[in-house]
């Protein structure tokens, strides 16, 4: 195992995981500024919404995108697994 294949592990497994975990947290931010500013325009100072609202909507991500959010990792998973016998030489 050499430190170049180390390194490019390192940047695949970092875009992996920004490919999984963007779409939720955009998708959180855009609910959190759009209840924020319901929040603002009605003074309504319930400390839960936010937190709900954004709970429901990223469980939703999940269950809609969870196969395709997923995948990149398994690829991902698989190649490690398929390529460390002759990487661990």
């Amino acid at each position: 195992m050499n430190e170049e294949f180390l390194a490019r592990f390192m940047v695949l497994t970092t875009l992996a995981a920004a490919k999984s975990a963007a779409p939720p947290l955009i998708i959180a931010a855009a609910v959190g500024f759009v209840v924020a500013l319901f929040q603002g325009v009605t003074q309504i100072q319930d400390q839960s919404l936010p937190l709900t609202l954004k709970i429901l909507a990223v469980s939703a991500i999940f269950l809609l995108f969870g196969s395709a959010l997923a995948s990149p990792i398994f690829v991902l998973a698989d190649e490690a697994f398929r390529v460390f016998p002759t990487a661990s030489r």
